[in-house]
């Protein structure tokens, strides 16, 4: 994967795993745009996957961490 291919939910929730080195879920990045918590029409869902450009990651990351949704590897 290049760094300009988009992510699906499952693959940004792995980046920001490596990134941040906590646990991400990919349900809870999904749950941000469908609660309208981040705007749905930046990350459309196509042929039944959410499609995330990757300038999103940050963005999703402080979601999360607002949310509290982001948890110590430990804790599983």
């Amino acid at each position: 994967m290049t760094g300009n291919e988009p992510l699906t939910a499952s693959t940004a929730a792995r980046e920001l795993q490596r990134q941040l080195g906590w646990e991400v879920s990919p349900r809870d990045i999904s749950l941000l745009f469908y609660s309208r918590e981040l705007p749905d029409e930046r990350a459309p869902v196509v042929g039944g996957r959410r499609i995330i450009d990757r300038e999103l990651l940050p963005e999703i990351a402080n979601a999360l961490r607002r949310k509290g949704c982001l948890r110590r590897r430990a804790e599983r």
